[in-house]
């Protein structure tokens, strides 16, 4: 049986506060892999996802500080018109 590639977390996650909101970033990749994954993970437990892999960790960081910063915090801590809700 083929094992499973290893998750590997980059040393750029981190929890930061903007504006008073709580996010933890979270960036990774599988082993072996191209590209990094991107979830930035609000104070609720809401994750937002990238849909597209980047080059190196430390731009996956940068997107989503800048991200955070032109949304706003509070809106994108609430869910902003782009975050669709999961349904139970």
């Amino acid at each position: 049986m083929e094992r499973e590639p290893n998750l590997i977390s980059s040393g750029a996650s981190r929890r930061i506060v903007e504006d008073g909101v709580p996010f933890k970033i979270d960036i990774y990749k599988l082993e072996g892999g191209d590209g990094w994954t991107l979830d930035v993970v609000t104070e609720d437990g809401t994750s937002i996802v990238w849909d597209y892999l980047f080059d190196d960790d430390q731009a996956a960081f940068e997107e989503a500080v800048t991200t955070i910063r032109n949304e706003g915090a509070v809106a994108f801590a609430n869910g902003g018109s782009n975050v669709v809700p999961f349904r139970k």
